[in-house]
């Protein structure tokens, strides 16, 4: 089998909403606990959410990828399609500061309904699980073919990155 046969060079709009409705399980449950409480923090967190995942996992993680740095004017990748490219292409490993920022970020995507989900314990369960099948489910399925070989998850065995950059 060819290199680019068992690397994920492009995605489809199948892929994209494949991933983001089993993103949305987490997202959705987190909002509904929250929503329950408060209406405007309901809202808060949707756009927290936003600014987060738009501007600061957009700039700082996503334009150091190969699916951002690929021609075209918009993104085409598993979680963001179709989004302008506001930042500059940055085909070069992660900084520090890059690494810092992403994983705040999705530290606070992740915490933040925390306090509201404590308070509706099945809720709690629903989207710890959510959160823990979805992660397994990208490393296992994705990260072993991404061609996002500066990504901190990324998995692809060596051999197989070498194959693909002499391609």
């Amino acid at each position: 089998m060819d290199t680019k046969s068992q690397l994920k060079t492009r995605y489809t709009f199948l892929d994209y909403i494949y991933w983001n409705l089993f993103a949305a399980i987490p997202f959705i449950t987190a909002f509904i606990a929250i929503f329950k409480s408060s209406i405007i923090w309901a809202a808060g967190y949707i756009l927290i959410f936003l600014a987060l995942f738009l501007i600061v996992e957009y700039r700082f993680f996503c334009s150091h990828c190969p699916h951002y740095c690929q021609d075209g004017y918009t993104t085409k990748c598993l979680f963001i399609w179709g989004v302008p490219k506001f930042f500059k292409a940055r085909p070069f490993p992660l900084t520090i500061l890059d690494k810092f920022l992403v994983i705040l970020g999705f530290l606070i995507i992740i915490l933040f309904p925390i306090y509201w989900l404590f308070s509706q314990p099945l809720l709690l369960i629903i989207y710890l699980l959510s959160w823990t099948v979805f992660g397994l489910t990208l490393k296992r399925y994705e990260c072993n073919r991404c061609i996002y070989f500066h990504c901190p998850a990324n998995s692809v065995p060596k051999d197989l990155r070498d194959q693909y950059r002499k391609i």
